[in-house]
């Protein structure tokens, strides 16, 4: 594990060497200022709450008459200060205004530490203040949005919606409330789209290309369906590669990497960004800089904790669900098979096993959130259904761990505890399982660190984990690599901690053996 570790942290250092150049993001993108699309945003409503429609189509219309709307966009367009919008915890007990959205998209809707801000979610704080109730936003990703209002887990999304057909199946859409449009984003030294005067131009150029040029976008946007093609809103599609990222930033981030040929994102945000990178240093110090100053200044460190707090979380609380459920499981196997009732639960045993262990975690944990619990009319937190989903996997692991642990004991240990009278569950409860996790030990670690690494899927269902707390602190920052370098160090240091853990163990166990075998 040592040396391990040592070539990674060697790795990183000389990744942040590499680094100390800097991607030269400055001067490097331009915004082809031709719209390709003409889109309208509005908001998605729970289908089974008409009257939350009527009442935001209302608000809708009187913040567009009274100026607010105006306001709140001259915020962020006209150099003035935006305004942090509190989130409430949820709760079930209190009147709520649950608002779904996709905290990545500036200006509309993005975060800085624990914190939210945007034209959309200032809107929602005043619609919330309108109705009187609390407002609760959840941030997940962009294409779980309208599927999370339709399935009546949150009331309405807010995230840069554009009118669509495929979007109605599962929300119902207020009143348009902005006008939007797609741009190109392309390196400087790209110099096929400078002759292009309109729209036609543009598309013209895109109808010639072939998959050998790469076209970067936000999963589940419009930019998507343009190129892609869409019957429902007149789109042909392009013959080239449309590559979908999580966010326009990292799209973009892809583009100065070298890997793509443009981007296609909405007019407002691209502008933001090529603004906010205009404006960064390229050398590694100031990028450093920009990612304390993130994480200090900007109150990024918050979210950085939660996201350790809730990895670690649901690591441990997992790893103890699959050491119960999991003993089970493996006893279960080893039980005479005398009556029907033992052998019907063995089978219903293999199954549960095959199937955790035959489906990817990632599979399991959507499933879970977004077909079977929405099935049973059930609305739990996304950190409780990453902790049970993550538990029942383990479970499906740490059977077969402990039932090679329950092998390596001789069975002669469950012999003399039944010839002393004690009936088979005391006996395993108290003399073989003990000795086989002093067996299992260093493989009941492994299954730790592999839990901790594998929470790097909970944002899927909109849960914070290391992960996503260093993507929104990334994303906020419009730069990749000293956040990314600063996440693997510290997966690094808790698997070094988890590993030396579990050495002591080791150790403290293998000295009560020798003192045992002395006396």
């Amino acid at each position: 594990m040592k040396k391990y570790s040592c070539v990674l942290l060697i790795l990183c250092i000389v990744m942040l060497l590499g680094g100390c150049g800097g991607t030269g993001a400055e001067g490097q993108l331009q915004l082809i200022d031709i719209p390709l699309t003409n889109e309208e945003y509005a908001f998605g409503i729970d289908p089974n709450q008409p009257q939350l429609l009527e009442q935001v189509n209302e608000f809708i219309t009187s913040s567009i008459e009274d100026g607010t709307l105006k306001a709140i966009c001259e915020e962020y367009f006209a150099g003035g200060e935006p305004t942090a919008v509190v989130s409430y915890p949820r709760d079930p007990r209190k009147d709520q205004l649950v608002v779904a959205t996709n905290a990545m998209f500036a200006p509309f809707e993005y975060t800085r530490g624990n914190q939210f801000y945007g034209i959309d979610l200032e809107l929602a704080a005043a619609l919330a203040q309108h109705l009187g109730q609390e407002l609760v936003i959840v941030d997940m990703d962009f294409d779980a949005v309208c599927l999370s209002v339709g399935q009546g887990k949150c009331d309405i999304a807010m995230a840069g919606l554009t009118i669509n057909e495929s979007r109605k199946e599962h929300v119902v859409f207020t009143v348009p409330y902005y006008q939007a449009s797609q741009r190109l984003l392309v390196r400087q030294d790209d110099t096929r789209f400078q002759g292009c005067r309109s729209t036609a131009d543009v598309e013209a150029l895109l109808q010639e290309m072939t998959p050998s040029v790469k076209a970067g976008v936000q999963t589940g946007t419009t930019g998507q369906s343009y190129l892609l093609g869409d019957e429902e809103w007149g789109f042909p599609g392009y013959d080239l590669s449309c590559m979908g990222y999580q966010s326009v930033a990292l799209a973009v981030q892809d583009l100065l990497n070298g890997n793509l040929d443009f981007v296609l994102a909405d007019e407002a945000p691209a502008g933001l960004l090529l603004d906010s990178l205009s404006k960064d240093g390229g050398s590694f110090k100031e990028k450093l800089q920009g990612f304390w100053k993130e994480l200090t200044e900007k109150g990024g460190y918050e979210l950085v904790l939660e996201g350790l707090r809730n990895t670690v979380l649901i690591s441990i609380l997992g790893l103890l669900i699959g050491i119960v459920i999991g003993t089970l499981i493996a006893t279960a196997g080893i039980v005479p098979q005398y009556k029907l009732l033992t052998r019907l639960c063995n089978r219903l045993c293999r199954l549960y096993v095959g199937f955790f262990r035959g489906t990817p975690i990632v599979v399991q944990l959507l499933l879970a959130y977004y077909v079977l619990l929405p099935l049973l009319g059930l609305n739990y937190p996304p950190l409780g259904v990453c902790i049970v989903v993550f538990g029942l996997n383990s479970a499906a692991y740490v059977s077969e761990i402990m039932r090679g642990g329950i092998a390596s004991i001789d069975k002669g240990q469950l012999e003399a505890g039944r010839a002393l009278g004690l009936s088979f569950s005391v006996t395993m409860i108290r003399i073989v399982i003990p000795q086989a996790i002093k067996n299992i030990l260093p493989t009941l670690g492994n299954e730790f660190i592999s839990l901790i690494k594998e929470t790097s899927i909970v944002s899927f269902v909109s849960a914070v984990d290391l992960y996503k707390a260093f993507h929104i602190v990334a994303t906020n920052s419009y730069e990749y690599i000293v956040p990314y370098l600063a996440m693997a160090v510290i997966y690094i240091v808790l698997i070094a901690v988890i590993s030396l853990l579990v050495k002591v163990m080791e150790r403290r166990l293998a000295r009560s053996d020798k003192r045992f075998a002395s006396k």
